[in-house]
C-alpha cells in the first residue's frame, strides 16, 4: 500500500492554493464573502445507503472569486457533524453487528465553479443561474464509535463535486443552494477498516466487516449568503 505523507501534501497544497489564489484575485473582478448552513450526511460500511436520518446540522464560510460571467473560484472552511447507526436498519446482519458512530468533519476546500448563466449582469431575466462545480478538500475527520477502537483520523482527501443554484437578491448580495458529495480515498471514516478484522470483532456469520471495493463518502447540502465586493481593475495602459 503507498504511504501518503500528508504534511508534505498538505504543504504543497497551501503552496498551490495561494498561488491561484494571488493569480485569481489580480484577475477577478468580483470579490465575495460568504457563509452558510446546511447539513451533512454519509453513506459507508455502517451505512451503505443514503439516509436522511443521518442528516446532522453543518456550517461554512467562504470566498468566491469571480474572473468571468461563467467562471468562480471558491476556497471554503466547513464543520459538520457525520453519524449512523446500524440498529435503525431493517437488515438482520446490520440489526446484529449494531455498529454507530458519531463524528466531526472539519473541512478546507478550494473549487472551481461553472455558471450557466450570467446572474451577476442586474438583468431581470439573469438573476438566477444554475451551476455545477468541482475540487478537491483536506478533511480532518474525527469519530466516537461503539464498536472499534476510536483511533486518532489523519487528514483525508476528498473530491467535493456537485450542483447548486445562484441568485442575485441585489447588487451586492447573493443567495445560493447547493448540494455536493464528497468522495474519498479511504474506508476508514466510520472507524471500520480492514485492519480491524481481527478474531475480537471479526465478522458476524460468514460475513466481511468491511467492503473491500467501496470507499467512504459525505455530503453537504446547504443554503448561503454572500456579499460581493466591486473591484475596478485600471487597464494595462493607464498603469
Amino acid at each position: 500500500m503507498v504511504s501518503i505523507n500528508y504534511k508534505s501534501l498538505l504543504l504543497v497544497v497551501s503552496f498551490t492554493l495561494l498561488f491561484s489564489l494571488s493569480f485569481t484575485f489580480s484577475q477577478a473582478q468580483d470579490l465575495e464573502f460568504g457563509f452558510g448552513v446546511g447539513t451533512t450526511n454519509y453513506t459507508g460500511d455502517v451505512s451503505p445507503s443514503f439516509k436522511l436520518k443521518n442528516t446532522r446540522p453543518a456550517g461554512e464560510f467562504f470566498i468566491r472569486l469571480n474572473p468571468s460571467p461563467a467562471f468562480s473560484v471558491r476556497f471554503g472552511a466547513m464543520i459538520g457533524v457525520i453519524r449512523a447507526d446500524e440498529t435503525e436498519s431493517k437488515e438482520p446482519f446490520y440489526q446484529q453487528r449494531a455498529a454507530k458512530f458519531t463524528g466531526n468533519i472539519y473541512e478546507a476546500s478550494a473549487r472551481m465553479e461553472y455558471n450557466f448563466r450570467d446572474y451577476r449582469a442586474m438583468s431581470e431575466l439573469n438573476r438566477l443561474s444554475p451551476y455545477i462545480f468541482f475540487g478537491g478538500s483536506l478533511a480532518h475527520i474525527s469519530v466516537n464509535s461503539n464498536y472499534f477502537d476510536n483511533k486518532p483520523k489523519a487528514l483525508e482527501i476528498a473530491l467535493p463535486i456537485g450542483v447548486g443554484i445562484k441568485y442575485m437578491l441585489a447588487h451586492s448580495y447573493n443567495l445560493g443552494f447547493e448540494f455536493g458529495a464528497r468522495p474519498t480515498f479511504t474506508d476508514a471514516i466510520d472507524g471500520m477498516t480492514q485492519d480491524d478484522s481481527s478474531d475480537e470483532i471479526s465478522s458476524v456469520g460468514k460475513f466481511q466487516m468491511t467492503n473491500l471495493f467501496t470507499k467512504d463518502m459525505y455530503y453537504y447540502t446547504g443554503i448561503s449568503l454572500s456579499f460581493t465586493i466591486n473591484r475596478v481593475i485600471c487597464p494595462t495602459q493607464f498603469r
